[in-house]
């Protein structure tokens, strides 16, 4: 269910605080019906309940989850050769600099406003004691686990933002104006807030609020935190613990990607951001009956449906299911010439794909397309699809049991060698149909296997720049020179400026609007 979605267009006016500016008294004995004074909010289970539907808003509109984080960040990846469409690729070509890059700064203020809200529900409950029992841990639950994932994002984003973990104190303006935080000190504060969580959350949610982070989301949020920070038991213990919740993998490794409600939100999910289609598109705002939809459609349609130029996928990613014999989640990730291949609607491929195939090959690339998330899996028709997808609701799926099992052979296999991880990779394998790795593979040989699999079950859904930055290859992928994509370089579409730099590309950089209006700020290395 989208229960979550459907409430946040009456949260975000009650979660409004009003700013007046100078005008007439008379002016000023005006009320506003939308607004609700501060003082008169927290002060109810309800209105801390709509405080938290109204705190997920800003990551799930269109300037994060929605689309933004897309072409902005996780179109980097070696997967997808973009076809540049002025600055609206500059970010996922890797030719962003500052000031120039359209999408360098969206991403930003989402994150901080997300946060901002998350410490005023914390400081409210603290300050006016309304809540008790199970009530108060589902709601501080959430407020943790938000705070937490929000700045998960700021480090491995932006590496060195400010750590905003308070409502600033109008009595202390320099509160406003935070300095740069350091990873050690991120990773510190995640992890409290995710142990709260932790302490808080249930371990599943009734019908209605189906969707909202539960115990498994932030064990596993917090595995992933040790598990990037090399922390590979601590990794292996938190990650181990969400298998003892009752998660399982769907029989269907394509059910994963449905825009079917009934397999939205299934076993495999630990956790999963809702979208509601509907035709009421607005760009950008956090405001009423908006950002419900998943307009990311744009970023992975094929040419002739994105309303930029689209990508196509490197046949090097193509070529890691076929050398394993993985044609299940292969077809279900990247699209080609295949035998029985289909397009939109279930039109032959060959047919409905044409024009876009027509392109690929103009530009001296192989034609192979993105399945997962581009609207495809709507069963509609490509030229039904609306430009900024406004029908378009299907789940984003952040966090999957898959991703649980390989993060956790990954920190097993680092922690206490090869023994004792393998076994969760080949159930991954298995529900794909393919050989089982041998019990006495080496540690290195399932260093290797470990990257290799996360290609094949998680290609299209947001990890893979974030995981060749951690393992330390992106620039063996990506440098200047590389033509691991089939000869080519993975985004030779963009010409021989697109390419990983080497001490710049493993974050983003800072908004100049930010430096600018914080002295205490300093821009990112390499910008």
């Amino acid at each position: 269910m989208k229960t979550i979605k459907k409430l946040l267009p009456f949260v975000v006016l009650l979660f409004t605080v009003a700013i007046f500016y100078g005008c007439e008294k008379e002016d000023l004995d005006i009320s506003n019906p939308n607004n609700v004074a501060e003082p008169e909010f927290f002060q109810t289970e309800t209105d801390f309940r709509l405080a938290i539907n109204g705190m997920y808003h800003p990551i799930t509109a269109v300037l994060f989850w929605g689309r933004v984080i897309h072409t902005g960040a996780m179109l980097r990846s070696d997967a997808f050769n973009v076809i540049p469409f002025q600055q609206n690729t500059t970010m996922s070509t890797l030719e962003g600099q500052p000031g120039i890059s359209r999408w360098a700064v969206d991403l930003y203020p989402q994150l901080y406003q997300s946060i901002s809200r998350a410490n005023k529900i914390i400081e409210e409950e603290a300050e006016n004691d309304v809540l008790s029992g199970s009530i108060e841990d589902e709601i501080l639950g959430q407020a943790h686990f938000q705070r937490a994932f929000c700045n998960w994002y700021l480090l491995n984003l932006f590496e060195t933002a400010p750590l905003v973990m308070q409502t600033p104190d109008p009595q202390n303006p320099e509160e406003f104006f935070p300095s740069n935080a350091t990873p050690a000190q991120f990773n510190e504060a995640i992890i409290a807030d995710l142990t709260e969580a932790v302490n808080r959350l249930p371990q599943s949610w009734g019908d209605s609020d189906v969707g909202r982070p539960t115990l498994g989301s932030a064990l596993a949020l917090r595995g992933k935190t040790y598990l990037y920070a090399q922390e590979w038991a601590d990794a292996a213990t938190d990650l181990n613990a969400v298998t003892q919740l009752g998660y399982s993998l769907v029989p269907n490794y394509a059910d994963n990607f449905s825009s079917d409600p009934s397999l939205e939100n299934n076993e495999e999910s630990v956790f999963e951001l809702q979208y509601v289609g509907q035709a009421n598109f607005v760009w950008g705002a956090d405001a009423p009956l908006t950002g419900t939809q998943s307009n990311w459609h744009i970023d992975y349609t094929p040419p002739h449906v994105s309303l930029d130029q689209g990508h196509v996928i490197n046949p090097h990613i193509r070529d890691v299911f076929d050398a394993n014999g993985d044609t299940e989640r292969r077809n279900a990730t990247v699209l080609f010439d295949y035998p029985g291949a289909s397009g939109y609607g279930g039109a032959p491929f060959t047919e409905d794909f044409a024009p876009s195939i027509e392109t690929a090959n103009s530009l001296g690339v192989e034609p192979i397309f993105s399945v997962k998330y581009s609207g495809r899996e709507t069963g509609m028709a490509s030229a039904d699809i609306l430009p900024f997808g406004e029908e378009l609701g299907t789940n984003w799926r952040v966090i999957r049991y898959a991703d649980v099992l390989l993060m956790l052979a990954e920190a097993t296999n680092e922690s206490s060698g090869p023994g004792g991880a393998v076994s969760y990779v080949n159930q991954v394998r298995d529900r794909a149909g393919i050989n089982a790795l041998p019990l006495s593979i080496s540690q290195d040989d399932l260093r290797q296997a470990i990257i290799d699999e996360r290609i094949m079950e998680l290609t299209g859904e947001g990890h893979r720049f974030f995981d060749i930055v951690r393992w330390g290859i992106a620039d063996e992928i990506m440098g200047q020179g590389s033509t691991v994509a089939g000869g080519n370089h993975p985004k030779s579409l963009a010409g021989p400026s697109a390419f990983f730099t080497p001490g710049q590309d493993e974050r983003l950089w800072l908004p100049l609007s930010e430096l600018q209006a914080n002295p205490n700020l300093v821009q990112n290395s390499g910008y």
